[in-house]
């Protein structure tokens, strides 16, 4: 769960966690509780609300929380992690830089894109 509490701390940054429970609809306790290592186990209902308020794959955080193993990566090709990162960072609706244009993209573009994502959100995707 160390993991979890670390990661978690470090998505919500310099946002209070009144502020993350307001925007989520999590209590403050149960959010201090996760970030402390002090639950075991959060609902994945839960995971999902923080990972749709950060902007991040639902995957992502249900690996640090224990739900899901590396063996998915293993399953998924690069070039498949990347379209479906590239779908996110395109469906994000506060990140409208320049993404919105209609042609095909190849994979060192998508790349590119994510990775500037990445740079202006501060958000970890490829990892």
């Amino acid at each position: 769960m160390q993991e979890l509490s670390e990661y978690l701390k470090k998505l919500r940054g310099n946002l209070s966690i009144r502020n993350l429970s307001e925007k989520t609809g999590i209590s403050n306790a149960y959010l201090s509780q996760l970030e402390s290592g002090k639950r075991d186990s959060p609902h994945p209902e839960i995971l999902k609300k923080l990972a749709r308020f950060y902007g991040i794959p639902v995957i992502e955080i249900l690996k640090h929380a224990g739900y899901l193993d590396d063996e998915m990566d293993e399953k998924e090709s690069y070039e498949e992690k990347v379209d479906r990162l590239f779908l996110h960072v395109i469906n994000d609706p506060e990140f409208q830089y320049g993404t919105r244009m209609k042609c095909q993209y190849d994979l060192a573009a998508k790349r590119f894109i994510i990775e500037m994502y990445e740079k202006l959100t501060g958000k970890k995707l490829l990892g």
